[in-house]
């Protein structure tokens, strides 16, 4: 029977790919191509010759190229999401801190393998057709962001007053000095602890006084 784990294991075994597999395989290349040619560079004809397939056979799992960006974008996206939910703590200003943290040693030991596509799916150009999702994925990020901060608020951590969006602005623009000085080739940023002051000034500034 088509489907059954039987033959998906035969299918492994035979050095045969599930849909899923070569899909995911086709979103690695793409994000590869990205990193090394810039949007523009990502042509079809080198995500196939990167994945070992033919042209046609990448319309079998995508609608077209923009489809192809479109599906690396999320990957980029859902792996810089996971900066910010990789805090566990009840404490939300605990859990501010463990991002902005997690973010400089990543950074620092150079984990945060997205950094490059990241800003290339940012610049790319308007009839790339990618720069809706940009902004929408964009503002998941602040909106999970703003939610700690009002959680803050709601523990009486944070103050009342404080804005919660601009916060979480503020903390993204954080990511992206990090980002930035990553790219620049300036490590001194994180390994002086620059950006961590400049974390710690934005956490400084939204406490309640005396915390």
């Amino acid at each position: 029977m088509v489907g059954t784990p039987a033959s998906k294991a035969s299918n492994r075994s035979n050095g045969r790919m599930t849909a899923a597999e070569r899909r995911a395989q086709i979103i690695e290349a793409v994000l590869h191509l990205v990193d090394e040619y810039g949007i523009q560079g990502t042509t079809t004809a080198r995500i196939a010759a990167s994945t070992g397939v033919t042209e046609p056979t990448l319309y079998k799992y995508f609608d077209n190229r923009r489809d192809m960006l479109l599906a690396a974008l999320d990957v980029v996206f859902d792996r810089a999401e996971e900066v910010v939910r990789s805090c566990h703590e009840t404490d939300a200003v605990g859990c501010l801190r463990h991002i902005g943290r997690y973010h400089t040693e990543s950074t620092k030991a150079r984990r945060l393998g997205f950094v490059n596509p990241l800003f290339e799916f940012i610049v790319a150009p308007p009839e790339a057709g990618l720069r809706d999702r940009v902004r929408q994925r964009s503002l998941i990020i602040i909106n999970l962001l703003a939610a700690i901060v009002d959680e803050g608020k709601a523990q009486g951590r944070i103050g009342p007053d404080i804005d919660a969006k601009r916060v979480a602005w503020r903390i993204m623009g954080f990511y992206w000095f990090e980002d930035v000085s990553s790219l620049m080739d300036l490590p001194e940023v994180v390994v002086d602890g620059i950006s961590a002051e400049m974390f710690e000034g934005i956490v400084g500034d939204i406490l309640i006084s005396g915390d």
